[in-house]
């Protein structure tokens, strides 16, 4: 068995690998996929999806970087197929997030049928829906089709995707069905979203409703999963073992943390933050941690890789400074606390990255 030392020094090592690869690789084509989509978000002929798209593609950048940092991990020769795959799939994820989001189109079917959109970008050759079946805004140019086709068309030319096809398509299920009751909770109550979560909880877990809800409302499993899509040699038995990772555990997590620095914003502007339903702030800390420590304890089990992965997505929310507010310190403090040696590192480079981006 690998020393303490030894299991450091890959740690470390790998890291380096990682951060090299994503900087000079990744990112470079993660930036031109997101211009290619700027240019033709500004092509649209309607201005309501014009502005909604270029917004997104500039507010939710660090959505796409992030989303495709599990490319890092994987053989060069799949690199940009995964990446060009995992940045359409998010962007479409923004796009119609915020369609649905509009004061103008706040429905069940609206938000089912435009999320939808998500399980067709996993469905090679299938038949296209009619997203905008219920939206005030009937036409984008074919500006979402393009988003689908785009990703339909990568991971179709992964090895492995008919492996992953089913697992991804069901946490893409779960988004719609989070996704098309998350909005309405402000003005129906909760009795519904809560039963409807409590029903997709794990029987073997012992998550909390809203915990559940959060897992069902995250993207990262499809992008472990996309990722995994591009090993030749990936078994059904490797499938599900990194699917145990990120559904429910890590999904929750990745949610919740996105609530948890979206706080104010979301009581300012009445959107439902599922952290409130925490009874105190000392619960929400003991829960997070709780939920942390489960996901790394599965990632470690896996592969470094899936280690670090976690250990990325939570510095890039806790370097933001809303993580650091006085009501949410000590959650902030108990989730850092689960990565270990690897919370000053990646903590360092995600605040570099948030100045940078700053700066520019």
């Amino acid at each position: 068995m690998p020393s303490k030392i030894a299991r450091r020094v890959t740690v470390a090592l790998t890291l380096a690998s990682a951060t090299r690869d994503y900087w000079l690789s990744v990112f470079p084509a993660v930036r031109n996929e997101i211009r290619r989509l700027r240019r033709r978000a500004r092509s649209l002929s309607r201005a309501e999806p014009r502005w909604v798209a270029i917004d997104n593609l500039s507010a939710e950048s660090g959505n796409l970087e992030g989303a495709a940092a599990f490319a890092a991990f994987i053989p060069r020769s799949y690199r940009d197929r995964v990446v060009r795959a995992q940045v359409a799939f998010q962007a479409a994820y923004d796009y119609v997030d915020s369609l649905a989001e509009l004061p103008c189109a706040a429905s069940v079917t609206n938000a089912r049928g435009l999320h939808c959109a998500l399980v067709v970008a996993l469905s090679p050759g299938a038949p296209h829906l009619d997203y905008y079946a219920h939206h005030i805004y009937r036409e984008d140019d074919g500006y979402l089709i393009e988003l689908i086709d785009t990703c339909r068309d990568a991971i179709s030319r992964l090895p492995s995707y008919p492996l992953v096809a089913e697992a991804a398509r069901a946490n893409a299920r779960r988004i719609v069905a989070y996704q098309s009751r998350v909005n309405l909770v402000s003005a129906q109550g909760c009795m519904a979203f809560a039963r409807w979560a409590n029903n997709q909880t794990p029987g073997e877990t012992d998550l909390q409703w809203w915990e559940a809800a959060a897992a069902c409302g995250s993207s990262i499993a499809v992008f472990a999963l996309l990722a995994a899509a591009a090993d030749p040699g990936l078994t059904r038995s490797s499938v599900d073992t990194i699917e145990a990772i990120y559904w429910p555990w890590a999904g929750a997590l990745h949610t919740l943390l996105d609530s948890l620095i979206d706080r104010a914003e979301d009581k300012a502007t009445g959107q439902n933050s599922l952290i409130t339903h925490y009874g105190s702030s000392q619960e929400m800390a003991v829960r997070m941690k709780l939920i942390a420590t489960e996901a790394f304890r599965r990632a470690n089990a896996v592969g470094v890789e899936h280690r670090l992965i976690l250990a990325g997505m939570t510095s890039l929310y806790l370097s933001d400074e809303r993580a650091w507010l006085p009501d949410t310190r000590v959650t902030t403090e108990g989730v850092l606390s689960t990565l270990g040696a690897l919370a000053a590192p990646t903590m360092l480079i995600l605040r570099i990255r948030r100045l940078t981006r700053r700066l520019s």
